[in-house]
């Protein structure tokens, strides 16, 4: 059944349409929206992957070919250390006594056997003098008895005690020189002294002090600078990188433009657990005087194979992470406008983690390393790690 009320009819005659409305805003943003939401990702991916941080060019380390001498490029190893003397004396008396002359000082050269102190003895010279007089005595009285030996006036009992009276007298006179030499200082080696305890009026003793205005037991030291060498104390991971009679050149702190000659003598067969280190020692094959013991210096082991070279020319040296072999030619990526280039080269030697160029590059140039972990292509685009 259709009801037909006045008010339906008149609701409906209200309705009508507002043709000069403003349409919505948001139809006019729907593009913007759009185009953000697809725009943006798709500039992200250009910019990835043809651009200047495209995520396809790969990331590479590089370093320097470098130039160094014939020694820098044979150089193994470096160690610090100390100049010591492998033949060392330390001067010290016999006898106690009080110093009554000496002769030495810090830097004089002294040779082996050449009195350089002596003690007080005027009390044993004295003793000396009766045993010489002693003895004289004893002679003579030895050879009048034999005389009357020989006539037959006295006995051979009184010719035996007179032959031992000259034998008392000679051990006598023989344990007073004795004494005396032991007042008397020789240097034991050629060399120079570098330690001077002792002075005039002062009581040294074999034994150490002997109390007020005493010097110790050593009161001097000579060195004999023809025997200086090196120590020094290299770290037990390095050891592998020695061996026996390899060269090596030495440098002192004090002269660091003069270069010594040197070759590795010895390696002490034994470690330093705390330190964790071995003791070596380095034979000086040049020295000068500069060379002074306890310097401190230190010392560059060499390759032997590097040694050989001695055309004195400098080295181009490059990491050995850096040659790659392309297409059946061993060569390098140089750096050049964010693109690797490749460089044939010709390697010469190998030390540790470098190799020598002898031809392809004249040092300086700025190489890709670590080329294995990386395929790269010539020409291709690169970025450097750091960038």
């Amino acid at each position: 059944m259709i009801n037909d009320s006045p008010q339906e009819s008149i609701d409906l005659s209200s309705l009508r349409i507002e043709r000069d409305r403003p349409p919505s805003r948001k139809r006019y943003f729907r593009p913007l929206i759009w185009g953000l939401i697809f725009g943006i990702p798709l500039c992200l991916v250009i910019l990835f992957t043809i651009g200047p941080f495209s995520l396809l060019t790969p990331e590479v380390s590089t370093a320097r070919a470098i130039v160094v001498s014939p020694s820098q490029a044979a150089t193994v190893l470096t160690a610090s250390g100390y100049i010591v003397a492998r033949s060392k004396a330390e001067i010290s008396p016999k006898s106690v006594g009080r110093i009554a002359w000496i002769n030495l000082e810090e830097g004089q050269r002294v040779r082996k056997g050449e009195l350089v102190a002596r003690l007080e003895n005027e009390e044993l010279q004295a003793e000396k003098t009766k045993a010489l007089a002693n003895l004289e005595n004893a002679r003579r009285e030895l050879t009048r008895q034999k005389s009357l030996f020989t006539k037959g006036i006295t006995t051979e009992q009184t010719l035996d005690n007179a032959e031992t009276e000259v034998e008392v007298f000679e051990a006598q006179l023989k344990n007073v020189e004795e004494q005396i030499r032991n007042t008397e200082i020789y240097a034991p080696i050629d060399g120079v002294v570098t330690v001077k305890k002792a002075f005039l009026g002062e009581t040294v003793t074999p034994q150490g002090f002997g109390g007020a205005g005493s010097a110790g037991a050593t009161f001097a030291v000579i060195v004999d600078l023809n025997s200086l060498e090196m120590e020094a104390d290299i770290n037990e991971q390095n050891l592998g990188k020695l061996s026996l009679g390899m060269p090596a050149e030495v440098i002192l702190d004090a002269y660091p433009d003069y270069l010594y000659n040197a070759r590795l003598r010895q390696i002490v067969p034994t470690a330093d657990r705390q330190k964790g280190s071995i003791k070596v020692k380095v034979e000086l094959l040049t020295k000068d005087e500069r060379v002074l013991p306890e310097m401190s210096c230190r010392v560059n082991f060499q390759n032997s194979e590097g040694l050989l070279d001695t055309d004195g020319k400098q080295k181009v040296m490059i990491p050995l992470s850096s040659v790659v072999e392309n297409n059946g030619k061993k060569g390098v990526f140089l750096v050049e406008q964010d693109t690797a280039q490749f460089r044939p080269v010709a390697l010469g030697y190998t030390i540790g983690s470098q190799v020598e160029v002898k031809e392809g590059l004249i040092g300086g140039e700025e190489l890709v390393v670590e080329v294995d972990t990386i395929h790269l292509k010539d020409g291709q685009n690169i970025r450097r790690k750091s960038e």
